[in-house]
């Protein structure tokens, strides 16, 4: 896999950098890089700069950090993203914001589907005692999670501490 990564990544450089001649250093960002360099952009700045495309020791192309953060959308676009989405905690928090209202959509289903299976099967007991089943575990389960939630509200005020 880190192989294709490479020869990917490779003849993606060498298309790029076959197109375009120009000197290196600090240009505008409008100009092109010559062959053997990759255009970066200077963060926070309109100037990019042309750097050497280095070789590792089976003469292919070497990630680097500063290339890596160029392809980087949250980086790139100057998202106030990047540094909530940098740690694990951040992307659980974002992850939450979302799963939130995504259980209640789904208690909202499994009541709705229980409710109907007890309908459907009014005149069989089992049927009856399923759907029952149903809205009770979907109800309890949401209780689960909302409770969750708010301990872990009482826990970040009790200790100071960013949780969600």
């Amino acid at each position: 896999m880190k192989k294709i990564f490479k020869q990917i990544l490779i003849s993606c450089s060498l298309i790029i950098f076959a197109v375009s001649p120009v000197a290196a250093g600090s240009i505008d960002c409008n100009q092109k890089c010559p062959a053997g360099t990759y255009k970066t952009k200077i963060s926070g700045t309109d100037i990019c700069e042309c750097l050497p495309l280095t070789n590792d020791s089976e003469g292919s192309f070497a990630v680097t950090e500063q290339t890596l953060d160029s392809f980087d959308p949250l980086k790139v676009s100057g998202s106030n993203q990047a540094e909530k989405l940098s740690t694990p905690g951040g992307i659980i928090s974002r992850v939450l914001d979302f799963a939130f209202p995504l259980a209640g959509m789904i208690l909202f289903v499994m009541i709705v589907v229980g409710g109907f299976q007890m309908l459907a099967g009014a005149s069989n007991q089992e049927s009856l005692k399923n759907g029952q089943k149903r809205v009770t575990t979907a109800i309890v389960g949401f209780l689960l999670l909302f409770a969750s939630y708010w301990i872990a509200q009482i826990l970040e005020q009790i200790f100071s501490i960013n949780i969600l």
